[in-house]
């Protein structure tokens, strides 16, 4: 699991959210949120900002990820 994946993970723990309230309020669906919190996928810096928007532990932390990976995307040429 790299930090990214991690991060999401420690955020979601530290929530009093269900996964499946989580994944409604993100617009995301559970399966989906559930592979970001596993590692098996990354979330995109728009994931990121949904959940931090409703994550409030660990929130600024997503952003400023997010921030990061759509630097990086734009300098790489890549999709964020």
């Amino acid at each position: 699991m790299d930090g990214v994946n991690r991060l999401v993970a420690d955020a979601m723990e530290a929530a009093t959210l269900a996964v499946e309230e989580l994944a409604t309020r993100a617009g995301l669906s559970s399966s989906a949120l559930r592979r970001y919190r596993l590692g098996d996928r990354t979330p995109s810096s728009d994931v990121l900002r949904r959940l931090a928007g409703q994550l409030r532990h660990q929130a600024r932390q997503l952003q400023r990820l997010a921030h990061d990976l759509e630097t990086e995307a734009k300098k790489g040429g890549k999709r964020a």
